[in-house]
């Protein structure tokens, strides 16, 4: 198997047990947004829309609407993740921007690990709180945090699934293990 710069980068990302208060560059913040920008999505509709918070009183206040998560709560930077909900309908009737705001937030995990930093996205928040903090439309929804930061401290690296359980090829493996 041939080892990219993408893949050693995917290998090697470690959990975020705390941030450090150390503030992000501005242009380190932009690099990894438009990074985001050229995620892709489907039929290229580009859903997402990011509101990049870092004044200290809005990010406690989002802190609060994600149960006190400590990455909400420590991170420099927490990157609000919302979605246009008239992005691209497929045939089955499954709106696409989910997957498309995890291409997009996916594509900032690489982004800043490739650039020295950690981050974190969490899905655990009262939707309402944090769309009030910073002014998201009720019909636009909000999909997830993104926590960018340094890394307090080295996580152990996380114990990946044996080949075999993840992956089959031309049909499903009847032998393959699903854990609960």
């Amino acid at each position: 198997m041939r080892l990219t710069r993408l893949l050693h980068l995917a290998r090697n990302r470690r959990r975020v047990l705390r941030f450090d208060d150390r503030l992000v560059a501005p242009d380190t913040v932009e690099a990894v947004l438009e990074a985001a920008r050229y995620a892709p999505s489907a039929r290229e509709a580009q859903p997402w829309r990011f509101v990049v918070v870092q004044e200290a009183l809005a990010r406690h206040r989002i802190a609060t609407a994600a149960f006190n998560h400590p990455h909400v709560r420590l991170a420099p930077v927490v990157i609000v993740c919302c979605a246009r909900i008239h992005s691209h309908v497929s045939g089955t009737g499954r709106q696409s921007f989910t997957g498309d705001l995890a291409a997009a937030i996916q594509t900032m995990v690489l982004t800043a690990a490739d650039l020295g930093l950690q981050s974190s996205w969490i899905y655990g928040f009262r939707e309402p709180d944090v769309r009030r903090v910073v002014g998201v439309p009720e019909d636009v929804p909000v999909v997830a945090l993104f926590c960018l930061g340094f890394q307090d401290g080295l996580a152990e690296l996380a114990e990946r699934r044996p080949r075999d359980e993840v992956i089959a090829w031309d049909r499903w493996s009847a032998g393959a293990k699903i854990a609960p």
